[in-house]
C-alpha cells in the first residue's frame, strides 16, 4: 500500500489522465524529446525495456518506435487505459513499482518522472527490486525532480489539489544509486518547458 502522504498520486493521476494526455502525448520537439533520445543512445535495437510508472504510455510508445520491446507499468487505472487505446500493441499492466518483477531480466529500465512520489525508503528498496531484474551490464534510466526535501505541490492539472514528491539534488541521486550498486553513466538537466509542469529542474541520470 502507499503510505499516507503519497495515496493521493493515484487518485490524483487517475482524475487528470485524459487532461495529461492531450498535453504531454503530442510533445515532438528536440528539446522536449532530449532525455528520452539520450537514454536511447545506450540501448541496443531490439533491448527489451521496461517503463516503471509509464504513464499514459508514450515514452513506451517512443521506445518502441524506436526498435525497443517494451512492458510499462503503472498503478493508475486511467493512465493504463489510455496507454493500452494509445498503444495496443505494447504490453501494459497495472502494478506497483515497489513490487513489480517482469516474467524475464530485461535489457533496460526507464523510470521518467515517476519514483519522485515515492518516500526515501520506498525510492531505495524500488531501486534494490530494479537491480534484480536489470540484467548485468543492462542501462537504467530516471528523471527526478531537483531540488532538496519532501514537498506537497499543487498539481498543475489539478489546481487546489496537493501532491507529494521527494526531491533529491543531483549528488543525493548519484549517492542513493551507488549505494545500490549502480554506477553513473551520464546526467542532464533541463528546466521546466510547459506551464503544466511541476516548477523544478529536470535531472536526468543513466546509470548501469
Amino acid at each position: 500500500m502507499m503510505h499516507m502522504k503519497n495515496k493521493k498520486v493515484i487518485e490524483i493521476y487517475d482524475q487528470i489522465a485524459e487532461d495529461y494526455t492531450k498535453t504531454y502525448d503530442k510533445i515532438d520537439s528536440e528539446d522536449d524529446l532530449i532525455f528520452l533520445n539520450v537514454f536511447l543512445t545506450y540501448l541496443d535495437p531490439g533491448s527489451q525495456v521496461v517503463d516503471l510508472g509509464c504513464g499514459t504510455g508514450f515514452s513506451a510508445g517512443y521506445f518502441e518506435k524506436h526498435g525497443m520491446i517494451v512492458e510499462g507499468v503503472d498503478l493508475s487505472s486511467n493512465m493504463i487505459a489510455i496507454a493500452k487505446r494509445n498503444y495496443p500493441q505494447i504490453r501494459f499492466s497495472i502494478q506497483d513499482m515497489r513490487t513489480f518483477e517482469p516474467k524475464e531480466n530485461v535489457d533496460a529500465v526507464w523510470a521518467g518522472y515517476s519514483l519522485f512520489h515515492l518516500e526515501q525508503n520506498d525510492f531505495e528498496r524500488t531501486l534494490e527490486r530494479i537491480r534484480g531484474y536489470l540484467k548485468p551490464g543492462g542501462t537504467f534510466g530516471l528523471v527526478m525532480q531537483e531540488g532538496e526535501g519532501e514537498v506537497e505541490t499543487e498539481e498543475p492539472f489539478l489546481p487546489g489539489e496537493k501532491v507529494y514528491m521527494h526531491l533529491y539534488t543531483k549528488r543525493e541521486v548519484e549517492d542513493v544509486l551507488k549505494k545500490h550498486g549502480f554506477a553513473v553513466l551520464e546526467t542532464r538537466i533541463k528546466p521546466p518547458m510547459d506551464s503544466k509542469e511541476f516548477a523544478y529542474n529536470k535531472l536526468l541520470v543513466i546509470v548501469r
